[in-house]
């Protein structure tokens, strides 16, 4: 069996957006590029959800979604090449949807533009910016350790993100509400370590883990994606992976820290065992689950979300990137990544090196698979508690913290 790697390997609020099913429109056309392949279900699904996020024409929706990835795989070499001279990098879709790379020498600007060449993205631009990408996580990763210290006494937590845009971290305090003497103590101590490199903000809506407990009390069920059912709650698959020890779904942590045994609904309206959870995460590490598969020949292993979509890999996260997720509550949604590298604050618990988007979610979608195309990019987690936005595990650090490897199709 073939085993995933991510593409050319390499790493990695919120706007009420439309909720979009896949109850589509007929394939939609490619670029003019011959090569390129027609859109997949999700890729329309992106494609329309960007053009009414930002107002363009099908067409033109299409052909940025369409080279995603190629602009994914350059920012993703030049996260290597570049080491220290990387400052990240986005897709800007208030300019055409091209790539932009922050380079910390102007010099590297040269090794940006060959990348872009190859790929066949003329457009790429670079900015030269002061700090680079691993400055930039290595203050957010201390950020990020006082916040989740300060947050265990607090009834409101604190939260932050890497801005890769303005090259600084981003302090989110809870609107309106009073901070404890240890959060306000983080909120000076970020303000003079870091000076100029940090912004401090307002969030207006609590973040919480989406997944459906008592089972049938999130309406609609089922509309999409594979629900699994353990004990009083009911969450969704996302991508299958292996070891040697057999096959394994995927699924949030925070859902499997509430069951242990899994179930899934068969064409019979009965329900049929699934496995137990091998293994979990919840809590400032991240959110996954594996849950192991009692019977491979039931399931047939592939590589997909069930049950329509075919994963041939994994990436990271870029700002400005769409992708989509596969929920049994609200199906097909799609949006564009805003931030990455965030520390999030759930009841209880503080999140790090998660991500943002747009995609609408409900309760019941929590473990759902978020991807772009036909790769893989992280395990659906939460939201905020109100309006439209999404938070994901990146599966990088899932499939690793798990010890498995994500099975493409």
């Amino acid at each position: 069996m073939k085993a995933s790697t991510p593409r050319r390997r390499l790493l990695w609020p919120i706007l009420a957006s439309l909720t979009v099913t896949c109850a589509l429109a007929s394939p939609a056309a490619g670029s003019s590029d011959r090569t390129t392949p027609r859109l997949s279900t999700a890729q329309r699904a992106a494609a329309t959800q960007l053009a009414a996020d930002q107002h363009l024409s099908a067409q033109e929706a299409q052909r940025r979604v369409l080279r995603q990835d190629r602009l994914t795989d350059v920012a993703t070499a030049l996260r290597t090449s570049l080491a220290s001279r990387f400052g990240g990098a986005w897709i800007d879709q208030e300019h055409g949807g091209r790539l932009t790379v922050a380079v910390t020498r102007p010099a590297a600007a040269a090794s940006v533009r060959q990348q872009a060449a190859r790929a066949q993205a003329p457009d790429t631009t670079t900015v030269v910016v002061r700090r680079s990408w691993q400055q930039l996580n290595r203050m957010s990763d201390t950020l990020a350790r006082r916040i989740a210290a300060a947050n265990k006494s607090a009834p409101h937590g604190l939260q932050s993100a890497v801005v890769v845009q303005d090259n600084k971290l981003r302090l989110d305090l809870p609107r309106g509400k009073a901070l404890t003497g240890a959060q306000r103590s983080v909120v000076r101590w970020a303000q003079h370590t870091f000076g100029d490199a940090l912004t401090v903000s307002s969030y207006a809506h609590a973040s919480k883990p989406f997944y459906c407990g008592g089972q049938y009390s999130c309406d609609p069920p089922l509309r999409s994606g594979l629900a699994i059912y353990g004990s009083n709650v009911r969450c969704t698959s996302a991508f299958m992976a292996y070891d040697s020890y057999g096959y394994y779904m995927m699924t949030a942590g925070h859902c499997a820290e509430d069951s242990s045994y899994w179930q899934v609904p068969t064409y019979s309206y009965g329900y049929q065992g699934v496995g137990s959870v091998a293994d979990y995460t919840f809590g400032y590490y991240g959110d996954s689950a594996v849950v192991r598969i009692d019977d491979s020949d039931w399931w047939q292993p592939r590589g997909w979300v069930y049950p329509s979509t075919r994963i041939t890999g994994w990436g990271y996260d870029y700002v400005g990137q769409y992708v989509c997720k596969q929920g049994s509550t609200t199906g097909y949604t799609c949006g564009q990544i805003t931030e990455t590298d965030a520390t999030v604050s759930y009841p209880d618990r503080t999140l790090a090196g998660m991500t943002w988007s747009t995609a609408c979610d409900a309760a019941g979608d929590s473990g759902s698979g978020v991807y772009d195309g036909s790769t893989a990019h992280g395990i659906l987690s939460g939201g905020p508690d109100s309006g439209c936005g999404m938070i994901h595990e990146p599966v990088s650090r899932a499939l690793s913290d798990r010890g498995v490897t994500l099975l493409a199709g």
